[in-house]
């Protein structure tokens, strides 16, 4: 007797854990006006669906990938925010549950190209683009495409007053990756690099330092996020922000459930994707989100970057050809 009752009550100890683990989940966010954001839309979505909280962790994507990995079907994290590239790994080492339809009704508003190549292990929340900022006091006239910028940076026509990103920032390898499909090879796109390296203020790793850098007026052109960009210029109008031709390469955060995190769980992805939290997403971080029934106001719609503007890489290219990249570019670049 005594022995059924202790597995009795282990069991209901067990029972009581699980749902006292679902009075919130865990989920992840970047930082600043993001966090802001999955408060203000996300987590507010949530709490006034399920009347529980979300707990948001400002967590970047490689260290979620190492705490889905130490915890496989037992995550420290119920909703992940990843980058491309290990959205696909994750899927491919089994750290994801596949994409429910029936328990995120939002994702049938979402089209395929964004979640397609994450084989629907993800979606994508929103995205952006690389852009050029300029100071249009200094350059009233910027090159209106890519090559032509490259170009006159190589020949010195903006003094060292120009900053390109890195290839070993988070979104280098897509950055290069854009200029392969531009330039025809490899090859070609590192002597572009090596061209203009006299001619560079700084291969930029670090987003703050370079914004801060153009702010200070210490450069006259950075190839930079477009929502940043945008909301920048809006604010000071020295600055302005401008798509080369032939547009940009597209970049995104990446929206997944770890394999074994509560149902609710799809609650809160579901509220991600919904037109009310994605219109409010969008207003807030000046971003394109994904749900095709949003409808942006035209004050908005001005300043995000236009889907048929973007090019989405080859992110499996990418992680096959990114460690031969980096390699390349610290020996010859850095």
């Amino acid at each position: 007797m005594r022995i059924v009752s202790t597995i009795a009550l282990g069991a209901l100890a067990l029972v009581a854990g699980s749902a006292l683990a679902q009075d919130k989940i865990v989920v992840t966010s970047s930082g600043g006006v993001w966090l802001e954001s999955a408060k203000a839309n996300f987590a507010a979505c949530f709490k006034q669906r399920t009347g529980k909280e979300a707990e948001i962790s400002v967590t970047a994507s490689n260290e979620i990938m190492q705490r889905l990995r130490a915890s496989p079907g037992n995550p420290p994290i119920h909703v992940a925010v990843l980058s491309e590239t290990d959205a696909i790994r994750a899927g491919r080492e089994g750290l994801l549950d596949k994409l429910d339809f029936a328990k995120a009704p939002n994702l049938k508003d979402v089209p395929e190209v964004f979640r397609k190549q994450w084989n629907d292990f993800a979606v994508i929340q929103n995205f952006g683009a690389m852009i050029v900022m300029v100071n249009g006091e200094k350059i009233p006239n910027p090159p209106k495409d890519w090559k032509s910028l490259i170009a006159d940076t190589a020949a010195g026509k903006f003094g060292k007053r120009v900053s390109f990103p890195s290839l070993t920032m988070p979104w280098g390898p897509m950055f290069h990756w854009f200029l392969v499909q531009q330039y025809g090879s490899e090859d070609a796109v590192f002597a572009q690099y090596k061209a203009m390296l006299p001619n560079i203020a700084k291969y930029w790793v670090s987003p703050v330092e370079a914004l801060n850098m153009f702010a200070a007026k210490e450069i006259d052109i950075l190839v930079y996020w477009d929502g940043r960009a945008y909301a920048f210029a809006e604010e000071n109008k020295w600055a302005k922000a401008y798509i080369p031709e032939p547009g940009a390469f597209q970049s995104a955060a990446m929206l997944a459930k770890p394999k074994g995190s509560p149902e609710l769980a799809w609650q809160y992805i579901d509220c991600v994707l919904s037109p009310k939290a994605q219109l409010g997403h969008a207003q807030m971080v000046k971003y394109p989100i994904v749900n095709s029934t949003v409808v942006y106001p035209d004050d908005l719609k001005k300043i995000l970057t236009p889907l048929a503007k973007v090019r989405q890489p080859d992110f499996a290219q990418i992680i096959e050809r990114n460690p031969a990249w980096i390699d390349r570019w610290n020996r010859d670049i850095r």
